[in-house]
């Protein structure tokens, strides 16, 4: 996750989107101003991982989820949510 949204702090969408399974990065509220306060990961059953995120931004604080499982090309997020704070 920390190179996931490293990448959008960045403004490298592209190298963002390598991290997802499917889908595109479309988190408008990442930018160079975001910082990570906090971050917990947890194992499901099927060996995947959950993993929250909370992150401070000029917009206010919001709180991402992502679901993390293996593939073939290595570890990618296949689900994601945000919320606002």
């Amino acid at each position: 996750m920390r190179s996931y949204i490293e990448a959008l702090r960045g403004g490298d969408p592209q190298t963002a989107a390598s991290y997802l399974g499917n889908g595109s990065p479309d988190e408008g509220f990442i930018n160079s101003s975001t910082h990570i306060v906090s971050m917990h990961t947890a194992r499901d059953a099927d060996g995947s991982f959950v993993v929250a995120v909370t992150m401070s931004t000029p917009r206010g604080n919001y709180l991402e989820t992502f679901n993390v499982s293996a593939t073939a090309d290595g570890s990618k997020i296949l689900q994601k949510s945000v919320s606002k704070l």
